[in-house]
């Protein structure tokens, strides 16, 4: 066997290794960040308070989630993502709802609106 042939065999091996190597390594950093981004989104959440180590604590991701639950149970169909994510659809419910005890604090900057704050 020619050297020029071993070099161009050992050339080809170390191509195939290194590409190997990367093909892992995307894999599995593909893996781990998938993994981190999914454990980010999960809320344990009692009424409208998340719990964090062991304490609630008022958080607006929970806030949402209750106003929804509230929402739904006046025969609102309507999701925690659409509150979350659309302030109109928050607001619409708010000035509907927003009178009920359960998510009256959570409501009261949008069921001022148009009219004078006294005392505020």
């Amino acid at each position: 066997m020619s050297p020029l042939l071993k070099t161009q065999s050992l050339s080809t091996q170390s191509r195939t290794m290194i590409l190997l190597s990367l093909i892992i390594f995307a894999s599995s950093l593909f893996l781990l960040t998938k993994d981190a981004s999914a454990g980010r989104y999960k809320l344990t959440c009692k009424g409208p308070y998340q719990l964090v180590q062991g304490n609630l604590i008022a958080t607006p991701p929970c806030e949402n989630a209750y106003i929804a639950k509230v929402a739904q149970s006046y025969g609102y169909k309507v999701s925690v993502k659409q509150v979350r994510n659309n302030v109109h659809k928050k607001m619409e419910i708010c000035q509907h709802i927003g009178h009920d005890s359960r998510i009256s604090e959570y409501c009261d900057q949008y069921n001022d609106v148009g009219r004078p704050s006294f005392g505020r």
